[in-house]
């Protein structure tokens, strides 16, 4: 049994599961890609872009091919007039919903000192969203 307050050590041989997920998901923009693609079946470049406002293009679109690397999105070419691609989640993306939801959670009630600023509604929202998927 371990004690209370005592750490876990771990061979340095194993890598740990959390920074293996940090890898991916800690990077800027990760997440917030992942939670607009959570809200829509689909959605094509520029409506990332739009939506998360502030993102160079060139950031989304290495976030965007990294995310499909790991099995997190899928790229979708459309051959219509004009062609165009659409980025969805995988089952292995949407599997980060209860995630995504609890990190909303833990943002409201510690970072988010201004009510408004994220919402309860905000928060009930992505919890569920999180059922949803589960």
């Amino acid at each position: 049994m371990r004690m209370p307050g005592h750490a876990v050590v771990l061979p340095d041989e194993l890598p740990c599961p959390v920074e293996a997920a940090a890898r991916i998901i800690g990077r800027k923009w990760t997440l917030q890609i992942v939670h607009r693609l959570l809200n829509a079946r689909h959605k094509r470049f520029c409506e990332l872009q739009e939506e998360l406002g502030g993102v160079n293009p060139s950031t989304l679109s290495s976030r965007l091919k990294m995310l499909e690397d790991e099995g997190l999105v899928m790229r979708d070419q459309v051959s219509s007039i004009p062609p165009h691609v659409r980025y969805s989640l995988t089952d292995k993306g949407r599997e980060l919903a209860p995630v995504i939801a609890e990190i909303a959670g833990w943002s409201q009630r510690w970072v988010c000192h201004d009510e408004e600023s994220v919402g309860e509604e905000g928060v009930r929202e992505a919890s569920r969203q999180a059922e949803a998927v589960v």
